[in-house]
């Protein structure tokens, strides 16, 4: 009977700890405001998937904002999620402005340096797919960009070309 109370004592006490546990990690990845981060912020969280992002991971994105802020992103699907409706994440007011956008960097296939999306050519829906997925993918030449989609399908396209529809069904098969 002892044996059996000890037991019982021992199960609940894992049983409180897994709890606060489990809180702890649940209340540090979901519901995360992404705060607008210096220009030249290294990392931060990425405000549509909340992970932490790094600005020399390979396919992280940013928006610019005339203000000298930032955001930053996991990948170009995910910078254009929230592009396409920014007012739905938790971000400051500020930020949900379009308007107030200077430069969408994403990172350039071949050589990993920064590009603004505006002028980049881009593969939409190839077979290359990013850290969270189905992914834009991005090229200084859109010779360089045809030549990518020839080998790994997609269709070269310009930012201008995106629409919300196309957005929503990036990482859709």
């Amino acid at each position: 009977m002892v044996e059996s109370h000890k037991k019982a004592k021992a199960a609940a006490r894992f049983s409180v700890v897994a709890f606060y546990i489990f809180m702890a990690f649940a209340s540090g990845a979901c519901g995360r405001k992404s705060v607008p981060l210096p220009v030249n912020a290294t990392e931060g969280y990425c405000p549509v998937c909340s992970m932490k992002v790094k600005a020399e991971n390979q396919w992280t994105s940013e928006i610019v904002y005339k203000d000298d802020t930032k955001l930053m992103f996991e990948s170009p699907g995910d910078m254009l999620k929230f592009y396409s409706s920014p007012g739905s994440y938790d971000v400051a007011d500020a930020q949900k402005e379009l308007a107030s956008i200077d430069r969408i960097l994403l990172k350039e296939y071949q050589t990993r340096g920064p590009i603004d999306a505006r002028v980049a050519a881009l593969v939409y829906k190839s077979n290359v797919s990013g850290p969270m997925g189905p992914d834009v993918i991005a090229f200084f030449k859109p010779e360089d960009a045809r030549e990518f989609a020839s080998t790994n399908g997609g269709r070269v396209i310009v930012f201008d070309d995106l629409t919300h529809e196309m957005i929503q069904n990036l990482r859709k098969r």
